[in-house]
């Protein structure tokens, strides 16, 4: 299949690797050329629009960082929307607003293409690996349209309902990461202060009813400070702030979110937004009267 990738982050570049690696044929753009080398590197064609990037593919890939970024990249002379192709498909795996997805849809709806929105859990890892988990908002045509493409770079793809719902399901499931982060991060302060073996104390984690990888994989990365990148800090501050957003439209309370958005500002204010997500871990040191570094604090139990 000819694929076009837009937007060539940390996940749009492990997606469009993932499609190179099983035989597609990939062309890539993003507003920041240099960001797109390691995809073009592994044999993608980097193109100067949206427009060219998108002309002659069967399905368009949209993986941006925030709706002004998609607005950019579907409007205007060389948009995705002026040159979209009756029957092509547009896939937008970025995390947005349902109601931004419901009026892409239209838009290009108008245009006879189909259009859906699918956004993802996983990182970089799983970008890299076809093993992201995608959740679907699509029509049955689009949602059929799209299951080839999906199912070569998704562990699992689920249709959550009409366009819009994957957002749902998306900003959904980012409430549940963004409190058991800060859940972690708190709960370690405290051990680490209290002079515990954290990593024995994660290790029982593990072996207790609420185990779960993000508890043992960012417990063991608090504890060495290692906060490479796979989900930007700054990318849940805006993520946190979108289910804020939603929740208010909806009338539904979501007081732990709103308080997690705040500490995650806290850290992204302490100069850490570059940083991993698993960086607000600091922000309790910080707030715990501990220097954020690794490893053990002084016993005081």
């Amino acid at each position: 299949m000819n694929i076009a990738i837009i937007g060539t982050g940390v996940m749009g570049t492990g997606v469009g690797q993932t499609l190179l690696g099983k035989g597609h044929s990939v062309r890539c753009y993003n507003r920041t050329p240099e960001n797109a080398a390691p995809l073009v590197q592994a044999g993608a064609v980097f193109c100067a629009t949206p427009q060219e990037a998108a002309q002659g593919a069967s399905h368009v890939i949209i993986l941006v960082w925030n709706e002004a970024a998609l607005q950019a990249v579907l409007h205007g002379p060389d948009g995705l929307l002026a040159h979209a192709a009756p029957g092509q498909v547009f896939i937008d795996m970025s995390t947005q607003l349902p109601q931004t997805a419901k009026d892409s849809a239209a838009a290009f709806a108008k245009r006879g293409a189909l259009f859906l929105d699918a956004p993802v859990h996983g990182t970089r890892g799983e970008a890299h690996s076809g093993g992201l988990w995608i959740m679907c908002g699509a029509d049955q045509l689009a949602w059929d349209a799209a299951l080839p493409v999906l199912h070569e770079i998704g562990a699992t793809v689920h249709h959550m309902g009409a366009v819009g719902a994957g957002c749902v399901a998306k900003l959904c499931g980012n409430h549940l990461v963004s409190a058991i982060l800060a859940s972690l991060g708190e709960s370690l302060a405290m051990a680490k202060k209290s002079g515990l073996d954290c990593a024995e104390l994660i290790k029982l984690w593990g072996e207790s009813d609420f185990r779960s990888p993000i508890i043992e994989g960012a417990g063991h990365s608090m504890l060495k400070h290692d906060f490479a990148v796979s989900f930007h800090l700054r990318t849940m501050v805006k993520d946190t702030e979108l289910i804020r957003n939603y929740s208010e439209s909806i009338g539904v309370p979501v007081m732990l979110s709103n308080t997690v958005h705040e500490l995650n500002k806290v850290a992204q204010n302490m100069g850490w937004g570059e940083e991993n997500a698993s960086a607000i871990f600091k922000v309790f040191e910080v707030m715990a009267g501990m220097e954020p570094k690794a490893g053990p604090a002084k016993l005081i139990v």
